[in-house]
C-alpha cells in the first residue's frame, strides 16, 4: 500500500490538494522566468550569428561570381541609417569589364550582357531586429572584387567592414571583415 493511501484511512488513493498543485505551478513558474533571461540572450546571440554568416555568405559569393565568370562584382546596401525603401538591405550588382559603369545601386533587378542588378536581400525581414553598419556615419556600404578575386574597393574602408548590432544597442555585436586579398572573417 501506499503512504497517501494508508494516510487516509486505507480506502480509495484521494488526488493531490489545491495547496499541492499550487505549489507545484509556483515552482514551475519562477523556474520560467528565471531562464527566460538566458534565453532571450541565446536567441539574440543566435539571430546575430545567423546574420552574420548570412552576410559573410554573401561576400563570399560575390567574390567566387568574380573569379567564376571574369566579372567584377560588388556587394552594396545601405544600413540602418539610410533612408526607406533600402534600409538594412543589400545586393549584388556585376559589370562584365572594369570600364564599364556599375548600375545605379537602386535600380530595379536585371541582367544584360554586361550589367546585373540582383534582388534585394531584406536584412529587417529575415533577422527581425538586427542592424547592419549602424556604427558607421554614411547609410551605404558596399565592397567590390576583381575577376582574380581580390576586393579592389571598399566602403567604408575601416577595419571592420560591416557590424552587425541587435536594433538599438552597441553590444553584442558581430564584425564582419574582409582582407586585402578578398577573405572574409566573422569575429
Amino acid at each position: 500500500m501506499s503512504d497517501r493511501t494508508e494516510r487516509t484511512g486505507g480506502g480509495e488513493p484521494r488526488g493531490y490538494t489545491l495547496i499541492e498543485l499550487v505549489v507545484v505551478v509556483g515552482i514551475l513558474i519562477v523556474l520560467t522566468l528565471a531562464a527566460l533571461p538566458f534565453f532571450s540572450a541565446m536567441m539574440r546571440s543566435s539571430q546575430l550569428d545567423a546574420a552574420a554568416r548570412q552576410l559573410a555568405g554573401d561576400v563570399r559569393e560575390a567574390r567566387a561570381l568574380a573569379t567564376q565568370t571574369g566579372w567584377q562584382y560588388r556587394l552594396v546596401g545601405f544600413n540602418e541609417s539610410a533612408g526607406p525603401p533600402q534600409k538594412n538591405q543589400y545586393r549584388l550588382l556585376g559589370r562584365s569589364s572594369p570600364g564599364g559603369a556599375w548600375p545605379a545601386a537602386t535600380a530595379a533587378p536585371f541582367q544584360s550582357a554586361t550589367q546585373m542588378a540582383g534582388v534585394w536581400i531584406n536584412f529587417g525581414q529575415l533577422y527581425s531586429g538586427v542592424t547592419l553598419n549602424a556604427a558607421v556615419g554614411t547609410p551605404s556600404f558596399y565592397v567590390s572584387f576583381n575577376a582574380q578575386g581580390v576586393a579592389f574597393d571598399s566602403s567604408p574602408t575601416t577595419d571592420p567592414w560591416m557590424t552587425i548590432t541587435p536594433h538599438g544597442e552597441a553590444s553584442p555585436a558581430r564584425q564582419v571583415k574582409i582582407t586585402a586579398a578578398g577573405g572574409v572573417r566573422i569575429q
